[in-house]
């Protein structure tokens, strides 16, 4: 459950700029999840409600939105998206799946950022593949007071 380690890093950055910036009370949190980073939103949205207490922080507002993946390549300048990505990633071998007792997952699930190594342009064929958007947990905006 890497959702509450990733509530506790929003909740200490939060408190720092908090800090940095003299603010009394945060307000609102806003926080946009790369879809390839895994996390359950709802289970992220729970673990910051636990989180967020004391006289900074209780009550704020938790905004949650997920930035979709997108893919791009370096060769030709084609862009994809994650339906495209998918079809790719079905037709990976059995071998380099992860099993586990009740499921078989690329290892993507757990290391979302080999996503460039198992894609390639449907355009150009080129693997020289990048990730511009969708593989980072990015603290938007807060409003302080």
């Amino acid at each position: 459950m890497h959702e509450f380690t990733v509530a506790q890093s929003i909740v200490d950055s939060v408190l720092h700029e908090a800090e940095v910036r003299n603010a009394t009370r945060v307000k609102e949190i806003d926080i946009e999840v790369g879809q390839l980073m895994q996390v359950d939103r709802r289970v992220l949205k729970d673990a910051l409600t636990i989180l967020i207490t004391g006289p900074i922080l209780k009550g704020a507002k938790i905004h949650l939105r997920v930035a979709r993946a997108r893919f791009s390549c370096r060769r030709c300048g084609h862009r994809w998206t994650m339906n495209e990505a998918k079809k790719q990633l079905s037709s990976i071998s059995d071998k380099l799946l992860v099993r586990e007792p009740d499921s078989r997952e690329l290892p993507l699930h757990f290391l979302p950022y080999l996503y460039p190594a198992f894609l390639h342009c449907s355009r150009c064929g080129s693997s020289d593949v990048e990730v511009p958007e969708g593989e980072e947990i990015i603290l938007r905006r807060l409003v302080m007071g």
